[in-house]
């Protein structure tokens, strides 16, 4: 069995098969949980596939660089596979559940034939949700993940601003999700709803 892996914040420890809500306000504080998530996996030799909402990676590259080495060339290796707002995986009017969980069981399933011990996959809100065509296939997605995470040893990190929603939503981001990182503490959630209850 995989053993636990450091998220990379100072304190805090993830198990395989974790699925995890990222609250946070601003760039600056998203980087603070985002950039030590994947420098750690990347330094553990791990696959990092992540989308962000930058129109162009190159800055986050370069921050994520100041911590890690050859940043070019485990983007060259595909090691590192960073996402940018338009690299989107499908348009709303194709989205379904089952088709963007079949590209990211692809993806994981690609880097453990490719011999890595374990995969840190995730995406922010801002980078997905204009592929969604509703906030209904959001929470049924979300859901979806948590059967998902279990398939492969890996980690899947959700990444919420939360000053860009309503308070209801956030309400409903946290049924979808067991653990939730706020303050640099990883919380097991008391609100979390199974995903029979919310699919």
């Amino acid at each position: 069995m995989t053993a636990s892996r450091k998220f990379g914040t100072p304190g805090v420890v993830i198990e395989p098969g974790q699925h995890i809500c990222a609250l946070h306000v601003g760039e600056e504080d998203r980087d603070r949980v985002l950039l030590p998530f994947l420098s750690e996996g990347l330094r553990a030799g791990e696959k990092c596939l992540f989308g962000v909402h930058e129109d162009e990676v190159g800055g986050f590259l370069d921050r994520l660089g100041e911590d890690v080495d050859d940043i070019g060339a485990r983007v060259d290796s595909a090691q590192l596979d960073i996402r940018a707002a338009g690299d989107t995986l499908l348009a709303p009017d194709d989205f379904t559940v089952d088709r963007i969980i079949d590209f990211w069981d692809e993806a994981v399933s690609t880097a453990m034939a490719a011999g890595y011990p374990f995969v840190r996959l995730g995406a922010e809100a801002r980078w997905w949700h204009p592929q969604l065509p509703g906030m209904t296939e959001l929470f049924r997605y979300e859901a979806a993940l948590n059967d998902f995470t279990s398939r492969y040893p890996q980690a899947i990190l959700c990444v919420y601003d939360i000053s860009r929603y309503r308070e209801n939503i956030v309400v409903d981001l946290l049924k979808t999700h067991p653990q939730v990182l706020m303050c640099g503490v990883l919380l097991e959630n008391p609100y979390y709803s199974s995903p029979a209850t919310l699919v």
